[in-house]
């Protein structure tokens, strides 16, 4: 027996052999306690039997005459309730133990014959059992095979649906090339065609075979479709969904369009603006949003889209037009190629030379860069284009108080920019003057963010580590509204078709998306990222993307809090890395100092660009102690004559850059 047993199921340590609670006579647990006239407490069955055979006490020998030398010790019998209560009960021997116990002890016992009938027993038992586990296994199999058939048919089913859509694609696709190849276009629609702009859609529907002999090109392209056909797989049947699991809807899978869609306005665009410009905002205009609406303006989207690309195609092949048009989209750049260098910080002993920011102003024709050398700089980008020159000089220049996070630049005043900078100060800048025309200080920490309003040409939003976003007005000394965010705010973009409508990215890992006019709470939280958010940008009216200290982008729709998509390939753990659309592509920065550029109807990156380590005469001194390089910052140039990329990195290199 074991020493657990021997003392009633208590433990084997020297506190429980020497409890109190242990009956001396038959060191088990007392069961109802009785102590004697010379204080000892035993079991009211062991003491009654040592009176009753010796006169005396079991532990002591004390003389005890009879049954009114003992008494019951209350106190003692409570103790052991609680024991009993505290203590887990002891596991039942197993049957089959207690049987090989009972079989071990008869045995001896037992007759040839009572064996032999105990050996017939078992051995059916054993039969029994043996067919039982035999049939479970053979049932558990049987369920596998069946819910693996179930799946594998519903697959083959799913196989068959996809291959029939795909062949039925397949043969309108053979159709339309032989249509083209068949039609021979008259001399006045090739007149027309010559006289197509460049930039123009006619332009982007350029030959696969153009620019090499044999179809080059067309081999180029396949190679980079190649590369990335799973990823391609996935969109073509997100873009044939409706046809795949509801054949016959006749609503077409939606898709992000090409191009941002323009609200056009009866107000005259400003004298000097470019094409894309957005109206300036009149008083008593009939397109003021009402107070009740709650999402931004839809501005006929699916008219314009319509419009844009000329006669719609049958509902039944939308979305396999869309995805032709996110096939040519994708194939039609194959490389970053650098028009021009310019540099932020001339000065060989300044280590601080991370560009912040760099920003087009309306008419994409100055582009303004800034940084933590306190200084904004001008430049014009004809001139940087088109001059050979080493050193770029900017047409103006502006010197501030401290480093400086973002800039913006006003939609309707040429020369109007603002920025915010380290110490919470929004700052409004005549450009042609080159001076601070306003100071905003309402911000108690950093200002990571300032943005005009295109709507609303009055309007400006700050935002900062005091987690508030401001409302600043140009004819208003104070601000004039204040959104509370529980973090820090590290970006803020108004809806680039509202006046009303503005996103934040914040701290606590996501996009706040407001209406001004509610702004008790939020229209969407977007949540799916995993570190802060540090950049928000708007594709259009309905879809923005944001950035994160994840190493993630991801594509939203403001009308539903789900992520459409996630980008990934470049690296961000730690900095601001910058973020910027055109509409169509996506671009931003990474921490292993180079650009990548994203589709956005893909996850996958596009192109990327390397910037050179550049070192000077220091580059002993400064190799321990400075951070690896980085990409900083990065703006797009809109304009239909010549679009280009432009990005900086920690060092304050801007290269000024042209998808080929």
């Amino acid at each position: 027996m074991s020493g657990a047993a021997a003392l009633g199921g208590l433990g084997g340590s020297l506190e429980d052999k020497d409890c109190d609670l242990l009956c001396p006579v038959c060191f088990e647990l007392i069961d109802e306690a009785y102590v004697t006239r010379c204080g000892h407490s035993f079991c009211h069955a062991c003491v009654a039997r040592a009176v009753e055979l010796h006169r005396r006490c079991p532990k002591c020998g004390a003389a005890l005459a009879g049954r009114d030398h003992y008494f019951p010790n209350l106190l003692l019998n409570e103790l052991v309730a609680r024991r009993r209560l505290a203590r887990p009960a002891a596991p039942a021997a197993p049957a089959a133990e207690r049987l090989r116990a009972l079989l071990a002890a008869e045995a001896r016992h037992l007759p040839l014959p009572a064996v032999q009938g105990l050996l017939d027993v078992l051995a059916r038992r054993k039969r029994l059992l043996e067919a039982e586990s035999a049939a479970a296994h053979h049932r558990l199999l049987h369920e596998f095979l069946a819910q693996l058939l179930r799946h594998r048919t519903h697959q083959l089913e799913q196989l068959a649906r996809e291959a029939a859509l795909v062949r039925r694609d397949l043969d309108h696709v053979a159709g339309v090339l032989r249509e083209l190849q068949g039609a021979e276009p008259d001399p006045p629609a090739l007149a027309e065609l010559a006289d197509v702009p460049a930039g123009t859609d006619a332009d982007e529907e350029e030959s696969f075979a153009s620019g090499a002999p044999g179809g080059d090109a067309l081999a180029a392209r396949w190679r980079r479709l190649a590369a990335h056909f799973d990823d391609f797989v996935q969109c073509y049947f997100a873009h044939r969904a409706d046809e795949l699991y509801f054949p016959g809807s006749s609503a077409p899978t939606p898709t992000p369009a090409p191009e941002a869609p323009r609200c056009e306005s009866p107000a005259p665009a400003p004298a000097g603006g470019a094409a894309h410009a957005d109206p300036v905002p009149q008083q008593g205009s009939p397109r003021a949003p009402s107070a009740g609406d709650q999402r931004a303006p839809d501005c006929g989207a699916p008219a314009a889209a319509a419009e844009h690309a000329g006669a719609p195609p049958p509902e039944r092949h939308g979305g396999l037009e869309a995805f032709r048009a996110d096939l040519a989209a994708f194939t039609r750049y194959r490389a970053l190629r650098p028009l021009a260098t310019l540099s932020y910080c001339s000065d060989a002993i300044n280590y601080s030379t991370i560009v912040s920011t760099i920003e087009f102003d309306k008419d994409d024709e100055f582009f303004a860069i800034a940084g933590v050398t306190k200084r904004i700089k001008v430049f014009e980008f004809g001139a940087v284009v088109r001059d050979a020159v080493d050193v770029h000089y900017p047409c103006a220049e502006m010197q501030c108080a401290h480093k400086i996070s973002c800039v913006s630049w006003n939609n309707y005043h040429k020369h109007v920019l603002a920025s915010s900078d380290y110490e919470g100060t929004v700052s409004v800048w005549d450009v042609g003057a080159a001076v601070r025309t306003r100071a905003l200080q309402e911000h108690d920490k950093r200002a990571w963010s300032v943005h005009f309003n295109r709507a609303d040409v009055r309007l400006l939003a700050s935002g900062g580590d005091d987690a508030r976003v401001k409302l600043w007005a140009l004819n208003q000394e104070r601000s004039v509204a204040t959104l509370e965010a529980k973090f820090n705010v590290c970006c803020v973009r108004f809806n680039p078709r509202s006046s009303a409508h503005l996103a934040f990215g914040s701290a606590d890992h996501a996009v706040h998306y407001y209406d001004l006019r509610a702004p008790r709470a939020p229209l969407a939280v977007f949540r799916d990222h995993r570190k802060a958010v540090s950049y928000v940008q708007f594709l259009d009216a309905h879809t923005l993307v944001s950035a994160s200290t994840d190493s993630q982008l991801k594509l939203w729709r403001v009308e539903s809090p789900r992520c459409v998509r996630s980008f990934s390939g470049h690296a961000n753990e730690k900095n601001f890395v910058g973020l910027a659309t055109d509409g169509r592509y996506v671009a931003c920065g990474s921490e292993n100092n180079a650009l990548y550029v994203y589709y956005s109807g893909l996850s996958r990156p596009l192109l990327a660009h390397r910037f050179d380590a550049v070192r000077g005469f220091l580059e002993r001194e400064r190799k321990d102690e400075e951070p690896p390089e980085f990409v900083s910052a990065v703006c797009w140039r809109r304009a239909a004559d010549r679009p280009a990329l432009l990005a900086a990195n920690s060092q304050g290199t801007i290269k000024v850059l042209e998808l080929v």
